[in-house]
């Protein structure tokens, strides 16, 4: 399950920036295609959106590299059913959060090598037009392998450490009640501008209308 998981994940990382970039790697779709998967999609679901809260606010905003939120979401939601299949209960839900902000952080890091790296078939294609394909392929078998050197070492290691489980702090409640502190927070750093302010209403609005009619 470890190697299957650590595949899928990286696959989906794809979508982040090497293939297309159409919203699969984002905690909650790929919480719920690892739940589909793993035969719990709302499990997944809801794994995903806590990290999907979590980085809410979170954008790649000129040369800033943020958190991988994506990474984190997939982390988390792989290590969720990884640990549930190997200790047959209910996985410590605290102990899923952090190794996915763990994995956010190496992630992060991970990106910047990467781009780097993909710096050398950028500039081989300048001399070479020619080599086009040759270049892009290159470029998104160097993203599949981030995903690879990414989740395989942290799969492997949920999988041989015993977390504890009965930890009264660790509960789902008390997850549930920081998650949403963090996703009103981002919320009002996201909406709560002049700028923002206005699209907000718009869609308070729409959603109004939608729920009436």
């Amino acid at each position: 399950m470890v190697i299957l998981l650590t595949l899928i994940g990286a696959l989906i990382l794809l979508d982040k920036y090497a293939v297309g970039e159409f919203g699969l790697s984002q905690p909650i779709v790929s919480g719920a295609i690892i739940g589909a998967l793993c035969g719990d999609v709302q499990v997944g679901i809801f794994v995903g959106a806590l990290f999907q809260l979590v980085f809410l606010a979170n954008l790649p905003i000129g040369k800033d590299v943020p958190p991988d939120a994506q990474a984190a979401g997939i982390a988390g939601c792989g290590s969720y059913f990884l640990l549930k299949s190997i200790n047959q209960n209910e996985p410590n839900l605290m102990i899923v959060f952090l190794v996915g902000i763990l994995v956010s952080v190496i992630g992060n890091y991970l990106d910047i090598i990467v781009r780097r790296i993909n710096e050398g078939p950028f500039y081989r294609f300048l001399r070479d037009n020619k080599k086009l394909y040759i270049c892009h392929f290159s470029g998104i078998v160097m993203a599949f392998l981030r995903g690879v050197f990414l989740f395989l070492p942290i799969f492997l290691l949920v999988s041989i450490i015993r977390f504890p489980f009965s930890a009264a702090a660790f509960n789902k409640d008390f997850l549930l009640i920081v998650i949403f502190a963090l996703g009103i927070a981002n919320g009002i750093y996201l909406y709560l501008k002049r700028q923002s302010f206005y699209f907000l209403v718009i869609g308070a609005i729409c959603a109004l209308v939608y729920f009436v009619f």
